[in-house]
């Protein structure tokens, strides 16, 4: 069963088109490469896979929405007019609908390092300036 949480008080989140994600990807971009490309930066937990597969939701401290300036994301804190997140039950990590693509965080220790998410967004920049 899903929950509603209010973000920005015990953490925000950073909503990263899944097109960003995979244009940083080589090859095959099924369910374990894409986990793989989390870990490659760090990541290794606090990231949910939208339920429409458009949209991954990556956990990060509260307050890292007030200098967030990524192109392409949006953080969103306690300061965003809609913000709250719906968040799946910590076990749900397959389809269908929302799951957890990387395990859900069980202390504030587990969220996101903005840093990695950075590394994450300009790999798929630096590989789509190779593109073209």
């Amino acid at each position: 069963m899903a929950a509603t949480l209010q973000v920005g008080m015990h953490f925000d989140v950073v909503q990263v088109p899944s097109g960003i994600v995979e244009n940083g990807m080589c090859g095959v971009k099924d369910r374990a490469a894409i986990q793989n490309h989390f870990r490659a930066v760090g990541i290794t937990s606090a990231v949910i896979l939208s339920r429409t597969r458009t949209r991954y939701c990556l956990l990060v401290p509260p307050d890292t929405a007030q200098d967030w300036a990524e192109p392409g994301t949006q953080c969103i804190g306690r300061h965003h007019p809609t913000n709250y997140l719906g968040v799946p039950a910590p076990a749900h990590r397959e389809p269908p609908g929302a799951h957890w693509l990387m395990p859900a965080p069980e202390d504030n220790g587990m969220l996101c390092d903005p840093a990695n998410i950075r590394l994450l967004v300009g790999k798929a920049g630096r590989r789509q300036g190779q593109t073209r």
